[in-house]
């Protein structure tokens, strides 16, 4: 499948689950605004030892599971939960509070989030599509268009 991937510039944090965030997260608004509309529900994976975000995320879940050292929950992107999500995402040390989201549209993951929101995946798309994709982030990030999935 036709995918972006962009991998932003990192910086070392003090959270002991965390050893990297991205140097900012400046293109979290925009990308919730253009980009989630149309997806329907999000799979959100944390360490197990993230009780705080756990506790948080789990009100939210239409179900979750322990998936070995990880959390995932899965959440319905109705507008109460898009508020919330695209509001109260961040920790202290500047990055995504999980570790990891997977947003699906019709069962089908359209868009990854990865690496406490440095590394970004958005599927499906072509090389124009791409190129706007790209134009969110800051020009230190490394984009990479994928005429077919790399597996």
């Amino acid at each position: 499948m036709k995918h972006i991937r962009i991998q932003l510039t990192t910086a070392k944090t003090t959270a002991k689950t965390k050893v990297f965030a991205p140097l900012g997260m400046t293109y979290w608004t925009k990308l919730w605004d253009t980009y989630t509309f149309e997806f329907a529900s999000v799979e959100i994976q944390c360490w197990k030892e993230e009780t705080q975000y756990i506790k948080e995320l789990t009100p939210l879940a239409a179900h979750f599971t322990e998936q070995g050292l990880i959390m995932s929950f899965t959440i319905t992107l109705d507008d109460t939960n898009r508020a919330y999500l695209r509001g109260q995402s961040f920790d202290p040390e500047g990055g995504l509070k999980w570790f990891t989201l997977f947003f699906y549209k019709n069962d089908i993951q359209m868009l990854e989030i990865a690496q406490y929101g440095s590394e970004i995946v958005l599927y499906g798309i072509n090389p124009l599509e791409a190129k706007e994709f790209q134009k969110i982030f800051p020009d230190t990030a490394h984009a990479e268009y994928f005429k077919e999935h790399p597996m």
